[in-house]
């Protein structure tokens, strides 16, 4: 009698903030800031990829050390010596971008309801 399929439900709706390692922030404020106050780089872990390393376990999708952003923070030192590839560059400002509209709809939000 043939085995039965074993499934995996997991949640690919979205790659965690790099800043909070959150799906959705619950603070875009203080995590834009984070992002903005800080060098970022790609992730040593999965090399920017934010895929989980195939020795890992299955269910994992996305890499345990980066959320699946694929960017880790980097001291300032540590970023002088290695390269910041584009990919890294254009991940951290989609980041950012979205934090900012997000700050700007809760500012404008407060405003009309004040």
């Amino acid at each position: 009698m043939p085995g039965s399929a074993v499934l995996y439900r997991r949640s690919v709706s979205g790659r965690a903030c790099p800043a909070c390692l959150e799906g959705q922030c619950s603070n875009p404020a203080e995590c834009l800031y984070f992002l903005t106050s800080r060098p970022w780089a790609d992730c040593s872990a999965c090399e920017g990829s934010g895929r989980s390393d195939e020795g890992a376990d299955p269910a994992m999708v996305f890499c345990e050390y980066c959320g699946g952003s694929g960017l880790n923070e980097h001291t300032v030192r540590s970023v002088a010596l290695i390269q910041v590839s584009e990919g890294a560059k254009r991940r951290h400002e989609s980041h950012v971008a979205r934090l900012t509209a997000c700050v700007s709809r809760s500012t404008v939000s407060a405003v009309v309801a004040a």
